[in-house]
């Protein structure tokens, strides 16, 4: 009986505190309220163990504080399995949703094995129009003794971590430089090319993606070596060969923004320089058909460095030199932005200059050819959605004695993606008809060089017959038998015709 009456009065006691709780929220001011609810959490927690509060304001000096941001950004990812209340946003040009904290919410982060505790307000700071404009700020509350590790490690690791948030939900940008030496944002980048859609040799492709996953993860080694942080790919090969798609696939890995240069629109080489401080980090910047853009052909063909200079400035109306182009790729202002990734294209390699391919420029060479099997075999598949057929074992007998690029077997199948036996039967006629072809080519330049060597023969003869002062057409008598003479002279006695007359 006792201990019902306990009960029943801790409920009259639980019942007057929430009717006195409810009116002095009624008869306080919000602003009061809030106050002197921090002050009480304040003064409750400092009973038990000292506290550091740290202050991080959302304007400072009238500017964007960024290390508010970078928190804000942080604990979005954090706060939607702790909190209760949450606010739900999508920024523009961003991939996904997020969620924020909303004012006087609190939340605990836990950073090797470091409780830190969060808290959002809101100051209502001026009114504009009908509508209140606030400002933002968080408290971060941590035990005193750990003061350093917040300065040296939490910081440092919540800035880290909010670049990389802020760069997986961004969109990729494609830039090009119309005119001058400013970038304009063409679009969004979303081309479908991937590593797992190019039609590559499968070795190949594990060597590209292992070579930019290490590159995007040596930060520290290429500082540590005193080399910029950049890199340098040499795409070549025959048109069709997946140049382009190879590109798209790389900015899609690494999620890059891409800079597209068009070469003849740049005048000089400082516009170029200029170009080249204005990309941003995490970029592909590319320069595709560099042997057609510019003369950058080998300077030892040439007759002096001063002839080649003028030939370069002779060329259209860019007057961008190859050792403006060196420059741009590894000169001193090449590492004025990290992580970039710059690559060439050209369907002539032997074209280019040696200082333009060695190590340090172009650090990997990446060669495209014809299709080949296993390149048929993934065109067939993304195409077709066929990964065996009875027509493949004659097409690995005809693709091995023709040249058809990635491009020519992905047309054949683009009309037939619905039908795959009409596919495959027409990329083998296409194959069987560019055999026949180059059979036909082949027998006409065979033809052609046995008439050449035939003209050189009696081009050898005359010159010899000429060096011996002996009279042609007395050597001709000579070396034509009796009943050829015979035959000709009649020809020429039945035509009326002197005999002096004929020339053989």
């Amino acid at each position: 009986m006792e201990a019902l009456m306990d009960w029943k009065s801790i409920g009259s006691l639980y019942a007057s505190l929430m009717f006195v709780r409810g009116a002095v929220r009624e008869v306080i001011p919000p602003e009061v309220y809030k106050a002197a609810k921090t002050t009480f959490f304040y003064f409750f927690t400092n009973l038990q163990t000292k506290l550091v509060t740290i202050h991080i304001h959302e304007v400072e000096n009238d500017s964007d504080n960024d290390i508010f941001n970078s928190v804000r950004r942080y604990l979005s990812s954090k706060c939607f399995a702790s909190s209760k209340s949450l606010r739900l946003s999508k920024i523009k040009n961003s991939k996904n949703h997020t969620y924020t904290m909303v004012p006087d919410q609190s939340m605990v982060d836990v950073f090797d094995g470091v409780r830190l505790t969060w808290t959002l307000h809101s100051d209502q700071v001026e009114k504009v129009s009908k509508s209140e404009s606030s400002r933002s700020f968080f408290k971060l509350c941590f035990e005193e003794k750990h003061k350093e590790f917040v300065d040296s490690s939490y910081i440092p690791h919540i800035m880290k971590e909010a670049e990389i948030s802020k760069f997986k939900n961004r969109r990729k940008k494609l830039f090009t430089n119309r005119s001058g030496d400013c970038w304009s944002q063409v679009c969004q980048f979303s081309h479908p090319s991937t590593f797992d859609t190019i039609a590559m040799d499968t070795v190949l492709k594990q060597e590209i993606k292992a070579d930019l996953k290490k590159f995007v993860n040596k930060s520290e080694f290429y500082t540590s070596v005193g080399k910029a942080w950049k890199r340098g790919y040499l795409l070549y090969g025959p048109p069709g060969t997946g140049k382009t798609s190879l590109i798209a696939a790389i900015a899609n890995y690494l999620d890059f923004d891409i800079y597209d240069m068009e070469l003849t629109s740049v005048k000089n080489n400082s516009q170029l320089k200029r170009l080249l401080i204005s990309t941003s980090s995490k970029s592909v910047i590319v320069l595709e058909d560099i042997d057609c853009s510019l003369d950058l052909s080998n300077r030892k063909e040439n007759n002096s460095e001063g002839c080649y200079e003028e030939k370069q400035k002779t060329n259209g109306t860019s007057s961008v030199s190859l050792s403006g182009i060196l420059n741009f790729v590894d000169g001193l202002w090449s590492p004025c932005a990290g992580e970039r990734l710059i690559i060439f294209t050209t369907n002539h390699k032997e074209k280019l200059d040696p200082a333009l391919l060695r190590s340090g420029r172009m650090d990997k060479h990446i060669s495209l050819s014809f299709c080949n099997m296993k390149s048929f075999r993934m065109l067939a598949k993304n195409y077709l959605k066929v990964e065996e057929h009875e027509l493949m074992k004659e097409v690995e007998e005809l693709i091995s004695s023709i040249q058809m690029t990635p491009a020519d077997v992905a047309e054949c199948f683009m009309s037939y993606d619905e039908d795959p036996d009409m596919g495959m039967r027409n990329v083998v006629e296409e194959m069987k008809r560019r055999k026949e072809t180059d059979k036909k080519d082949e027998e006409k330049t065979d033809q052609t060089k046995k008439r050449l060597r035939s003209g050189d023969e009696e081009n050898k003869e005359l010159k010899r017959l000429r060096s011996t002062g002996v009279d042609r057409n007395q050597d001709l008598e000579k070396t034509i038998p009796p009943t050829e003479q015979e035959e000709k002279r009649k020809e020429v006695y039945e035509n009326g015709e002197e005999e002096n007359d004929y020339a053989y």
